[in-house]
């Protein structure tokens, strides 16, 4: 059982409860906060950032005396983890990013969010989730309407100050690959074969330039793997884990042994 805590971090327009069949899986102590704007957590007043997201990651972290734990978030909760481990290094123990990216928007994928957000704030916040639906999952999943139902709730509860400040937030982000290829902690790197938002070619392009991370690919499954494959994304939060403990076992008798020849 792993003795470090894992937070989990969920995407757009979801809350946190899409995580709910992988917590079930997992042996962890688990946070799985809403992020900002999201589920009963106002929408910030500051100006769009995922950073605002990281800040209070680890001011949750804070609160709950937790000096480490590991981070995994998907999509839109990808890019936040990565944001808190830029932001934040000696509170990460190990990081997870599920079918999401290091690289910023382009242009065309700005003008997209920035677009969509226009729509939500003529139509509701509805419209971001009929929006983003017909992508999510793999076509082939005869579930699709039922978990569809997850994103609806989640886009319903952000309304529209929450999705429009999230789309910007998003618009915003920097190249973050620089801080992932630096990272010293243990990585986990999932992806699935149908997801239509992150080709599997640019998550197989980073794969490959980490051969140290732990990286899932999975067949069959469309860019919402937690929800169409909580099985396999759970083995792999778990792999995570237990290189986490491994490294931090190894840590503490390095630092016992240094502590010994001093006194020797």
């Amino acid at each position: 059982m792993s003795t470090t805590p894992l937070v989990l971090l969920h995407g757009y327009p979801f809350e946190h409860t899409m995580w709910n069949k992988v917590n079930a899986l997992l042996t962890n102590d688990v946070l799985a906060p809403d992020l900002r704007g999201f589920g009963p957590t106002p929408p910030a007043k500051a100006e769009p950032s995922l950073d605002v997201m990281a800040d209070d990651i680890a001011a949750l972290l804070d609160r709950k005396n937790i000096p480490r734990a590991i981070v995994a978030g998907f999509s839109m909760g990808g890019y936040v983890a990565l944001s808190f481990a830029e932001r934040f290094p000696k509170q990460l123990a190990g990081l997870g990013l599920i079918n999401s990216q290091t690289p910023p928007d382009t242009e065309e994928a700005r003008a997209v969010r920035r677009e969509m957000s226009e729509r939500v704030r003529n139509e509701g916040s509805r419209a971001a989730a009929e929006a983003a639906i017909p992508k999510l999952f793999s076509r082939r999943n005869p579930a699709r309407e039922e978990l569809a139902q997850f994103a609806a709730k989640g886009a319903e509860q952000a309304g529209v100050d929450g999705i429009a400040w999230a789309l910007e937030a998003m618009a915003r982000r920097p190249d973050r690959s620089s801080v992932l290829e630096k990272l010293a902690v243990p990585v986990l790197l999932i992806h699935s074969t149908e997801d239509q938002f992150i080709p599997i070619a640019r998550a197989r392009a980073l794969a490959e330039r980490m051969p140290e991370a732990i990286a899932i690919e999975i067949e069959g499954v469309g860019h919402c793997s937690p929800l169409e494959a909580p099985e396999l994304v759970a083995k792999g939060l778990g792999e995570l884990s237990a290189r986490v403990e491994t490294q931090s076992s190894q840590g503490l008798e390095a630092r016992n042994a240094l502590k010994q020849h001093e006194r020797s």
